[in-house]
């Protein structure tokens, strides 16, 4: 977005530092724009205005909702929409309830209701209006109209109020409604928005009271007027505005400012990401992560948070063993590895898995300054592992991280204690001790880990919830709650890579051999859906994925708290998420290339995410553009068509990133027509079938060139009825244009809006431009389920069943049933049956009943106009589901 906005007060101006929005006048604050048609003097949304009769729906009132954006301090869930025969207007009111003896302090607490986000100017009038009453019989409740100006809360916690004269309002079942109207004025600076609406000024009856408001009007000026039902108010644009630049025009006398705004693909497209498990892991707010990817070489390794400096290579009391970075990721079978382009530290040491006392060499987690969890009584420690020594002997283990504090008996650590290893048996173990000895231990008996293959261990330990030690998955090993004694404190020394005792100048025993990386660290207990993606992320980076599932995971990554509104994708199973280096936008076009959808940022901020469905199910356009206004066509000014050569491709090759392969299809007719003309796509699909799918598909839609709409302009300044249809246009919707040359016959293209431009200007002049592409010259339908009744009662016993037509009475019965197919009678019902076609009785056009043959009697009986069906899927159980998009005869199939 670009706008050309007046300045000559400086209100814009980031240095301004008396200004209404200084602090506001920042690179990347949110901005928007709306329009309400038709215009009122009505500021507020229709829902809130009129009481939930227009934009809103009975029950719960949801204040996230565009057509109502309105909120309560009192009132669980925001209150509600509730039907009332004596509404001041219409048939329903807001109701909003107010707790016993709700006090009017704070004022941010005494809101029974206000509305949200109207815009304002600073240092001008307002005025707000409502009718309201007390429903609450025997009980006297005392309110006032308010005005409230907040800073960068937004909570209102810290907003300023402007407060009217107070009512008193005597409940009843039948109260009179009562005008309340305030009018204030705007601060002038340090406030970027404005609320308004009804709070408690008294403290409120000893019972609870109910509030119900209609007839809501807030509006510029000072005066009240005749309250009007505000127009629709439709987003036009959200987003962020990125440059402030500003000038003086006409020799320096005219400040202006030209903001330029972006969407949140922008900020999406600056936003690196790492590996899946890396991003998983921060998803998790870890403590420290240590990667162990580090080069070869090198003598340190880094905390990727940042929050501690780097570890080092410790060295046991009895000498060096072998600890090398940057090694390969190898292991023992081809599926016993895990994904990752990163290294790993690999571990030799003596003896491992014994109790003999040999030289060792360890990461050394104290060096950066970790002595224990940052929280002792609840921490979760997660490492990745390659054991390659001989299974642990008897009385003896393999450990691979401890951390022990400074207390000793019998010249062995004796106090606060974390120990995880491999026992004897090949399991992974945890124990966990406190300072006074109180001790607890678990393992997790599900997976032998001394088959060298990569492992991911899991620990967590929360002495409110209790242990669980879990390997691979969802394998979760689960111990009791404990007491604060078992709680690991006064931690000195922290180790990866063996046992480590700092009492004896770093004693080692147990010794460790193998390979280990992702030494990590959380505050907080992870539960078996936390296990399961840290682990999927790990092992296969989240291969299996839905494209929709991948998309939302990717804005997951990227830390987007925004609005999103993600459909079902048709790929069900994606390929591992390589997305380290990319960043998020780059990574959510390769999804949505994948799923051959569609994603953008909606006029209301959102982001959108559509699957290929979405438009092969677009069957009717939204709008008819064209010069035939009687027949319901909107008209335009210009418009411009290509037979667009730009997009063919007769030679089409598709990638499976996971394999490496390609998928090709080609059109020698095209080739010759249009000459050579090659098109390569990624399709992160991990089906072989549908990535050779994908490439007839571009292949079939390609390979012929299409009619493009590169222009057309709508003028809804010159025609006002225009005007709803124009705010209402968003990407992806299908149009109809019609253009009728002279003595030629008529041009219909229908496409999808794939660009929306408004051009307004301060003369109230206001067009759009829509560019556009074609839907598939072939489209694509819908089977649905064949569906009828039973056109006279079927006895028990009966050889045959008399139906009634269905939706298709032209193509004879036997073209739409064959022998040795199923029908349901009564599907959902306790009398269901489900029989099998021997014979279709013969049926003309026109046919209205029809005999068919079954192969085996009837078990019930089965009245008249009983409905008939061919089976549904699993969990339906209405047959008429996809009547809606699924019509006979009403599209041609492509395949």
């Amino acid at each position: 977005m670009s706008a050309r906005l007046a300045n000559n007060d400086g209100a814009l101006d980031p240095m301004n530092s008396t200004g209404p929005w200084h602090g506001r006048v920042l690179p990347y604050s949110p901005m928007r724009i709306r329009a309400q048609y038709p215009p009122t003097q009505n500021m507020l949304m229709q829902g809130a205005a009129t009481g939930g009769d227009v934009g809103a729906t009975l029950g719960t009132v949801d204040s996230q909702n565009p057509s109502i954006w309105i909120s309560s301090a009192t009132a669980s869930a925001d209150g509600s929409v509730v039907a009332d025969a004596t509404a001041y207007r219409g048939s329903n009111v807001l109701q909003f309830g107010i707790p016993a003896s709700t006090p009017p302090t704070p004022l941010s607490n005494a809101r029974i209701f206000y509305a949200l986000n109207p815009s304002f100017v600073p240092g001008k009038p307002y005025t707000f209006q409502a009718q309201i009453r007390n429903v609450t019989a025997s009980t006297s409740l005392t309110v006032a109209p308010f005005f409230g100006w907040y800073g960068p809360d937004v909570t209102g916690a810290n907003a300023t109020y402007n407060v009217g004269s107070s009512v008193t309002l005597t409940g009843s079942a039948t109260a009179p409604w009562t005008s309340v109207t305030y009018t204030a004025t705007a601060p002038t600076s340090g406030v970027y928005g404005m609320f308004a609406g009804v709070l408690v000024t008294a403290t409120s009856p000893a019972s609870a009271v109910n509030l119900q408001a209609d007839a809501l009007q807030l509006e510029k000026g000072s005066t009240a007027t005749a309250f009007t039902v505000p127009g629709v108010s439709y987003p036009m644009y959200s987003g962020f505005v990125e440059r402030w630049p500003s000038k003086w025009d006409f020799g320096g006398t005219y400040g202006v400012v030209e903001p330029t705004a972006v969407d949140a693909f922008a900020l999406l497209s600056q936003r690196q990401l790492n590996d899946p498990l890396t991003q998983e892991i921060y998803n998790h707010t870890p403590n420290f992560i240590y990667p162990l990817g580090d080069p070869q070489g090198v003598s340190y390794f880094t905390d990727a948070t940042g929050n501690h400096g780097p570890a080092s290579i410790g060295v046991s009391a009895y000498g060096a063993g072998s600890l090398t970075a940057g090694n390969k990721i190898q292991s023992a079978t081809a599926g016993g590895t895990f994904l990752s382009s990163n290294t790993v530290v690999t571990i030799a040491n003596q003896y491992p898995g014994t109790t003999t006392v040999g030289a060792a060499s360890f990461v050394d987690l104290t060096y950066g300054g970790i002595r224990g969890p940052k929280d002792p009584g609840n921490w979760t420690r997660i490492l990745a592992f390659r054991y390659t020594g001989p299974v642990p002997a008897s009385g003896a283990s393999a450990v691979m991280w401890t951390a022990f504090d400074g207390q000793r008996s019998n010249n062995y650590p004796s106090g606060s204690r974390i120990e995880i290893g491999i026992d004897s048996n090949g399991h992974v173990y945890c124990q966990v001790r406190g300072s006074n000895g109180t001790n607890v231990y678990g393992n997790n008996t599900n997976v032998n880990v001394c088959d060298g293959n990569w492992h991911l261990a899991i620990i967590s330990y929360a002495y409110t919830v209790g242990f669980g030690v879990a390997v691979d998955n969802a394998n979760i090993s689960y111990f009791g709650g404990y007491s604060s004694a078992t709680n690991p404190t006064g931690l000195i020394s922290d180790s990866v890579g063996g046992w480590v005792d700092p009492g004896t100048g770093n004693g080692t025993v147990y010794n460790y051999q193998g390979d280990i990386a992702y030494a990590a660290e959380f505050t907080g207990f992870f539960f078996a859906n936390d296990v399961t993606n840290i682990y999927n992320a790990w092992r296969n980076a989240f291969a299996g994925d839905s494209t929709d599932q991948r998309y939302a995971r990717i804005l997951r990554w990227a830390g987007y708290t925004g609005a999103t509104d993600i459909a079902a994708g048709q790929t069900k199973s994606m390929g591992p998420a390589k997305v380290a280096g990319q960043d998020a936008l780059s990574a959510l076009n390769d999804v949505v290339q994948t799923e051959n959808g569609v994603h953008y940022t909606s006029t209301s901020g959102t982001l959108t995410f559509r699957g290929r469905s979405t438009r092969y199910n677009s069957t009717t356009p939204l709008y008819t553009f064209g010069e035939n206004t009687a027949a319901g066509e909107w008209p335009y000014e210009n418009v411009e068509l290509d037979f667009d050569s730009t997009h063919l491709a007769n030679l089409v090759a598709v990638t499976q990133p996971s394999t490496g392969q390609t998928f090709t299809a080609a059109d020698a007719t095209s080739q010759t027509n249009f000459f050579p003309r090659s098109m390569s796509r990624t399709v992160n699909s991990a089906n072989a079938l549908e990535c050779q799918d994908a490439a007839n598909s571009f292949l079939s839609r390609y390979k012929n060139p299409l009619t493009r709409v590169q222009s057309i302009k709508l003028h809804p300044s010159a025609n006002p009825g225009l005007w709803p249809v124009c705010l209402s246009l968003e990407l992806n919707q299908r149009v109809r244009i019609m253009r009728r040359p002279f003595g030629a016959p008529a041009i219909q293209v229908d496409c999808f809006i794939e660009h929306i431009q408004w051009d307004l200007d301060d003369q109230n002049e206001a067009s759009v431009t829509l560019q556009c592409s074609p839907v598939d010259a072939t489209p694509y339908g819908l089977f649905a389920s064949f569906h009828t009744a039973l056109s006279v009662q079927a006895s028990s016993g009966a050889s045959s069943i008399t139906i009634a037509n269905g939706a298709d009475n032209t193509n004879p019965a036997a073209a739409q049933i064959g022998p040795g197919q199923q029908l349901v009678l009564e599907p959902g019902t306790a009398n269901s049956e489900t029989v099998t076609v021997q014979s279709v009785g013969a049926t003309s056009a026109g046919w209205t009943t029809c005999v068919i043959a079954l192969t085996a009697n009837l078990t019930k009986t089965h009245a008249a106009n009983s409905v008939v069906c061919e089976p549904l899927p699993s969990g339906v159980t209405d047959p008429t589901t996809y009547d809606a998009s699924a019509k006979f005869d009403s599209a041609a199939f492509s395949y």
